[in-house]
């Protein structure tokens, strides 16, 4: 822009339009240079590290994850932190019910002794045997106490499990509209534009169109290639929290997408 109105072929206001969006792009990745520090620093926090730098991280932001099948990711759910601790309260709940059941059944004490009679200076030998009554009946609101406890327990696994086959097929189909949007930015849209705004500039350079139509042009391609990488981020989310809930990998990406540059 500089070189055509010093040649005469833009007015003044087109190299100022220029600076302006050039001061604008520095504006915008200071802010993104902060907001990196920011969440480097409370990553460290996180890792119990107080004075952390600005690090790097290995990531390929626009990896889009694959798409396994939902009944592939349910065969995991077995394996979910929110159903195993449903097994170990089983295991206590039952504990405590056979804890119960043997508290109904008597406890028989008996003793046995030898003993020397002073009278005649014989030898008797004696025992005793004690055997408490009511046991049966005083155990048995505790057992019913216990019972009902375990057959809850079948309910709360139960309702959970549904919540956990909801979640899990919310995120399921978030992970296939996040991956399918950010593949059509990518295969579809993308390259149209970018054949437009190649297509502009060298129409611009070579005074067949108007720095404006040029810049229109260049926003609406940074503006797609931003699109493309909300749609991964959400998909890699997704699989995230689909990672979490069946407590297995489901990490596969479509390799053509790390040919992409962000």
């Amino acid at each position: 822009a500089t070189r055509r109105v010093q040649a005469g072929a833009s007015p003044e206001s087109v190299r100022l339009a220029a600076d302006a969006e050039h001061a604008r792009a520095r504006l915008e990745r200071d802010r993104a240079t902060r907001e990196r520090d920011v969440a480097f620093r409370r990553l460290a926090i996180l890792w119990n590290a107080r004075d952390a730098g600005a690090g790097t991280v290995a990531a390929q932001a626009l990896s889009i994850p694959a798409v396994p099948t939902f009944d592939a990711i349910a065969a995991h759910l077995e394996r979910s932190p929110e159903l195993r601790r449903f097994a170990d309260t089983a295991r206590l709940r039952e504990a405590r019910l056979q804890l119960a059941r043997s508290a109904r059944i008597a406890d028989v004490d008996w003793q046995v002794g030898v003993r020397r009679l002073q009278e005649g200076a014989d030898w008797a030998l004696t025992g005793s045997v004690s055997i408490p009554l009511g046991n049966a009946s005083r155990a048995a609101g505790g057992i019913r106490a216990a019972e009902a406890e375990l057959a809850m327990l079948d309910l709360e696994r139960a309702s959970g499990e549904m919540a956990l086959v909801s979640t899990l097929s919310e995120a399921h189909g978030r992970l296939a509209a996040q991956a399918e949007d950010a593949r059509q930015w990518r295969d579809d849209v993308l390259p149209r534009l970018a054949k437009a705004e190649a297509s502009a500039a060298n129409a611009y350079r070579a005074g067949a169109l108007d720095y404006l139509e040029w810049s229109q042009l260049q926003a609406q391609v940074v503006l797609a290639r931003r699109q493309q990488l909300v749609a991964t981020v959400d998909a890699q989310r997704a699989l995230i929290e689909i990672q979490r809930l069946t407590a297995s990998g489901f990490d596969a990406t479509d390799a053509r997408a790390t040919e992409d540059q962000p």
